[in-house]
């Protein structure tokens, strides 16, 4: 995959809440919460779903990580790579490809 041509965006079918000091998606099927699914973000987690509120590239997403965090590039790579496949899975992220 080459960063700047596949977009991560959010599936309009999850909710993020901040309930006390815990981030939470919770996906909505017709209209009903599914309170057997719900799953919890570490702060970076809730970072990364705040950025996609608009689709973003591997790249823009790097970016925006590096200058919110001070850690090592590759360390962030591997993380966000692992948070993108892992929200795939469950649904909660589409992907746009550039034109």
């Amino acid at each position: 995959m080459t960063p700047n041509q596949v977009y991560f965006s959010r599936n309009p079918d999850f909710i993020f809440r901040k309930v006390l000091d815990e981030f939470i998606l919770v996906p909505i099927h017709k209209d009903v919460a599914d309170m057997e699914c719900i799953y919890t973000l570490n702060p970076l987690g809730a970072f990364i779903w705040e950025k996609l509120e608009k689709p973003l590239s591997v790249a823009a997403l790097l970016a925006a990580i590096a200058d919110q965090y001070d850690a090592d590039p590759q360390l962030i790579r591997m993380d966000l790579e692992n948070f993108l496949e892992e929200l795939g899975a469950i649904g909660a992220l589409g992907t746009l490809q550039e034109t």
